[in-house]
């Protein structure tokens, strides 16, 4: 017993030495990051080209702590007020605002290449920012369709896909697999779907690494979350380069393209003073009822 409380005596004052050589605490200041515009944009074939903006925040600021965004929030970080334009290979186009934080235009010109230049002045901040993309020639699926499998009980959605590379230059593709849903979805510039909204389900990224040694690649992709009645879109796009390593880099962080849940700092950018990507990619569409494949 004796040793007992000797080594307790030991510990106690061992412990008590310790703590008296522990430093105050100090105070740290961390200055917030400078508030950004952050930029994001997407075409819809023959019918509008969407670009969202909003401003950057810090991941310490209370509306980014909350376990819903204030309106107040939204407010701050939603560019309400600004003037964007688009300057394309047919000339120049003013997009108009159709809510907060998305501004459109019906009338830019697309062709199968060129660039595209946006330019958007934030009225509430006074500050602009800049960014230029290349709008790559518009690719189409050899074939695709959705297909279910059964084994042992369980029933999986997969979706074959088809395509060709072309191989006198280098050239990146994004396929989006994308559902029909008719309530709260995440958020999405594009509008795919006549009545209800989109749900970006996944996407893969492609390069010329792979398709085989004549450009071709065939792929069954499994898709996660969706119903047997669901309707699906499926795009192909040809995208940059730029945006093929933006989107790389959302994948490897586990997050889909978010503007407005992600503050995309530590990403890539095409955005001169700004976050985010201009792109001005051109998807192809394919839509289907899954009612009429099983």
């Amino acid at each position: 017993m004796k040793n007992i409380f000797s080594l307790s005596i030991l510990t106690l004052a061992l412990v008590t030495s310790m703590s008296s050589c522990l430093p105050d605490p100090i105070d740290i200041d961390v200055p917030p990051a400078e508030q950004k515009t952050v930029v994001s944009s997407q075409i819809v074939p023959n019918q509008i080209m969407v670009v969202g903006l909003s401003r950057s925040f810090s991941a310490l600021s209370s509306g980014a702590n909350e376990d819903s965004v204030s309106d107040d929030f939204l407010a701050d970080i939603l560019i309400d007020s600004a003037l964007v334009t688009v300057e394309h290979p047919a000339g120049l186009d003013t997009l108009y605002k159709l809510a907060p934080g998305i501004y459109a235009s019906i009338d830019v010109l697309l062709v199968n290449y060129g660039n595209y230049t946006l330019h958007v002045l934030d009225y509430k901040t006074g500050k602009s920012v800049k960014a230029t993309t290349y709008l790559s020639p518009q690719v189409a699926f050899d074939s695709v369709a959705p297909y279910f499998q059964i084994a042992n009980g369980d029933t999986s959605l997969y979706v074959h896909y088809e395509m060709r590379d072309d191989q006198s230059r280098q050239n990146y593709y994004v396929v989006n697999y994308y559902r029909k849903s008719q309530g709260d979805s995440t958020f999405d510039i594009n509008s795919y779907f006549q009545r209800g909204q989109n749900q970006l389900n996944s996407f893969d990224l492609l390069s010329d690494v792979d398709f085989d040694g004549d450009g071709y690649l065939a792929k069954n992709r499994e898709l996660f979350g969706i119903g047997y009645n669901d309707t699906i879109a499926v795009t192909v796009s040809n995208i940059s380069q730029g945006y093929y390593e933006f989107l790389s880099a959302f994948k490897r962080s586990g997050s889909f393209v978010n503007q407005l849940s992600g503050e995309p700092i530590n990403y890539p950018t095409n955005v001169e003073n700004g976050y985010g990507y201009f792109n001005a990619h051109y998807p192809t569409i394919s839509f289907f009822e899954l009612v009429d494949y099983h």
